[in-house]
């Protein structure tokens, strides 16, 4: 994007929008310009400089002390943060600065660090689905556009894809099946990927429809697949009424099945979730759901 506002900022930093500005004004951490019609904005570079200053600033350095070095010596310490601390403090911040800059190189070099020192499935639940449950967050409120949003799902679709190839073997003798889909017009699917990886791994069958499927396709697979339960995610631009509506038609026709359901547009309290329904709120939630599978 290039241009952020203030508020920009405090979404994709955490940083308050007031402490910002007091930054601004009494250490002079980020210079804001404007445009012609005299409207302030922050560059990529003053992005950069916030998240690693939020990020050294979270282990206790005092901004006073951060106001007063060069950005290489901030990048520095940066870097020696990442040794010493866990990896989840500073990569979801650095995968961010990756989703910005389209910096596909420090992707792969955060991922990488992270598969060799914590293995595929805690690289996943702790740094990966809480940085792209972020990520969702800051593309629903505008703070990054829809290109850096498509650019940063599509590696973390190579790596889940790589991750399901990987335990495609686990499946158990007599396993359950579960049936992984998004509805019409939904197409969000990182996060049934990725509980399609945890099924898999955890002994399950899976079949996996993926997105924008029409109601009487997921009906004929029912059908002829005979699975015991359905996942699905909403997150995609539903009304309340529509999402509630299409809640009650999954229980009323699948009603022999188990249903779990996730994502954003769960969260608002107007939304009517059938009581049977399992809400998966964490990786480790839906384990505990999928394995009460009669």
């Amino acid at each position: 994007m290039g241009r952020y506002s203030i508020k920009d900022l405090e979404q994709i930093t955490g940083i308050k929008a007031h402490t910002i500005r007091i930054w601004e004004k009494r250490y002079a951490i980020v210079e804001p310009k404007r445009t012609e019609t005299n409207i302030r904005y922050y560059s990529n570079e003053d992005l950069k400089k916030l998240l690693n200053i939020s990020m050294l600033n979270a282990q206790g350095i005092k901004i006073s002390h951060l106001a007063k070095l060069e950005e290489v010596d901030i990048e520095a310490k940066v870097v020696e943060l990442s040794r010493t601390n866990k990896l989840e403090d500073t990569s979801i911040d650095k995968l961010i600065l990756a989703t910005i800059n389209f910096d596909e190189e420090l992707f792969e070099s955060i991922v990488s660090k992270c598969l060799y020192e914590k293995g595929m499935e805690d690289t996943i639940i702790q740094v990966l689905f809480p940085f792209f449950n972020r990520v969702g967050v800051l593309w629903q409120v505008g703070s990054i556009s829809p290109a850096q949003e498509h650019f940063i799902s599509n590696l973390m679709r190579q790596k889940l894809f790589a991750a399901i190839d990987s335990v495609s073997g686990s499946v158990l003798k007599n396993a359950k099946k579960l049936v992984f889909f998004l509805q019409e017009g939904e197409l969000h699917e990182m996060s049934i990927l990725f509980y399609n990886y945890i099924a898999k791994k955890n002994g399950f069958k899976t079949l996996y429809l993926g997105q924008n499927l029409p109601f009487e396709d997921v009906e004929n697979v029912i059908r002829d697949y005979q699975p015991d339960g359905l996942v699905s995610s909403f997150t995609g631009p539903f009304s309340v009424s529509e999402l509630s509506a299409y809640l009650k038609k999954m229980n009323t026709t699948f009603k022999g099945l188990k249903i779990f359901v996730t994502g954003l547009k769960l969260q608002q309290k107007e939304v009517v979730i059938p009581k049977r329904f399992g809400v998966i709120s964490s990786a480790s939630e839906f384990k505990k759901l999928i394995a009460k599978i009669d």
